[in-house]
């Protein structure tokens, strides 16, 4: 779930106009990752329990109201809320202040920390593991390093337009990669890591080979035999970017050359090169073009 502008909820009262909003929010929420994206100047949403999150505000504070204190995220902090917690937020000021949240998918942080630490034999044979979920200690942290630039990516990238649910899952696999910390994998033989760029290898004909289908996250990986968390972490490791983009990028090739043939039909183009409209396809050319 992807919310572009700060989510109609109580404690504001329910009207004819954000009822339907509501139903479809709350089927949702808890469920899957969410990333809330917008910009008030006045907002508050009352305690409640979430899932694992990451908090961020720019141009003025958001205030987070825990069961025994307060905490307030601005352009010099970020903060981390565990899994379970409850705690209601408040965000007011004389300008327009943006406030981005991250909120995991409830499963996704304990599969990331059971694989991080698998050596490459296992996890090659067994995609899977066991998982449980971390808890990471509640204080702000500064601005500055790889969780700071992933966050202003994942507002810049929404103000984009980007609104693809793989594209959101990629990023919260990341996201909880950096937030896990930078212990370096077990070293892998020689033998492995042959078997593993095989696999992504696989993947990236696959992907060059069915761009123009409705390709996911979960049909990329299942063609290397990796967990989506291996299959990102080293697919960008070998070729420089992630899955869903080096995807965009290959769409946004052919789409290209369409278009130096003469085709004006964008929507014939799009629909061609694997594109679901013309918009997506107007998205990706901006920045996959070459």
């Amino acid at each position: 779930m992807i919310l572009a502008s700060m989510p109609d909820l109580p404690p504001r009262p329910l009207t004819t106009a954000n009822a339907a909003f509501r139903e479809s929010f709350y089927r949702r929420w808890g469920r899957e990752n969410a990333l809330v994206c917008g910009a008030s100047r006045d907002a508050s949403y009352e305690t409640h329990p979430q899932t694992l999150s990451v908090k961020a505000a720019w141009g003025g504070r958001e205030r987070y109201f825990l069961r025994e204190r307060e905490v307030a995220v601005d352009d010099d902090h970020w903060l981390l809320l565990n899994h379970g917690r409850a705690y209601g937020s408040q965000l007011r000021g004389v300008r327009p202040v943006t406030s981005l949240a991250l909120f995991f998918r409830p499963d996704l942080p304990g599969q990331v920390a059971a694989q991080r630490p698998r050596a490459m034999p296992v996890w090659l044979d067994a995609p899977e593991a066991a998982a449980t979920a971390p808890e990471f200690p509640e204080h702000l942290r500064p601005h500055g390093g790889a969780v700071s630039r992933r966050l202003r990516l994942l507002h810049h990238e929404v103000l984009a337009g980007e609104r693809s649910e793989d594209w959101l899952e990629t990023q919260a696999l990341l996201l909880m990669d950096e937030l896990l910390g930078d212990t370096p994998p077990p070293a892998a033989s020689r033998s492995a890591r042959a078997e593993l760029q095989r696999r992504l290898r696989l993947a990236a004909d696959f992907i060059d080979t069915c761009h123009a289908q409705p390709l996911t996250l979960d049909d990329m990986a299942h063609v290397a035999c990796l967990s989506r968390y291996h299959f990102v972490r080293h697919f960008r490791a070998l070729h420089g970017i992630t899955p869903y983009a080096y995807l965009l990028r290959k769409r946004a090739r052919v789409a290209r050359r369409l278009l130096a043939t003469g085709e004006a039909d964008r929507e014939a183009v799009a629909l061609a090169a694997g594109f679901g409209n013309r918009f997506a396809l107007a998205r990706a050319l901006a920045r996959h073009g070459n």
